[in-house]
């Protein structure tokens, strides 16, 4: 449902951050002036992918699995609320509150990755 293709150039698809492809989403009402948007260089304004709606506290519904632009207003988005996450993907820190808000979402720490020796 993105409305801005990859305006951010970030070089990762929207839902980066799941850690299992299955999940619920829904659409929501993205704010424009949510506390994570992000002013880019050509002045566009965006909410970006993994932020937490409505906020990262008590509050929260679910997180967002992509980027929207909000330059001109509030947009809709996709609302991830049930599945399996890498909280250390997120672009900002899952607060204590937003991750016992969020029932449907299990948070796991990315798997380190044991490389072979050249020996």
């Amino acid at each position: 449902m993105s409305f801005i293709g990859n305006k951010t150039n970030r070089g990762y698809a929207p839902g980066w951050f799941l850690a299992e492809e299955e999940c619920s989403r829904e659409t929501v009402q993205v704010a424009a002036n949510h506390a994570q948007a992000i002013t880019l260089a050509d002045g566009s304004k965006i909410v970006p992918m993994g932020a937490v709606i409505p906020s990262n506290d008590a509050n929260a519904k679910g997180i967002l699995y992509e980027d929207v632009e909000v330059t001109n207003g509030n947009m809709p988005g996709s609302l991830v609320t049930r599945g399996v996450i890498y909280g250390s993907r997120l672009p900002a820190a899952l607060a204590n509150t937003a991750a016992t808000a969020l029932t449907g979402i299990t948070v796991k720490t990315v798997p380190a990755v044991t490389r072979p020796d050249d020996d």
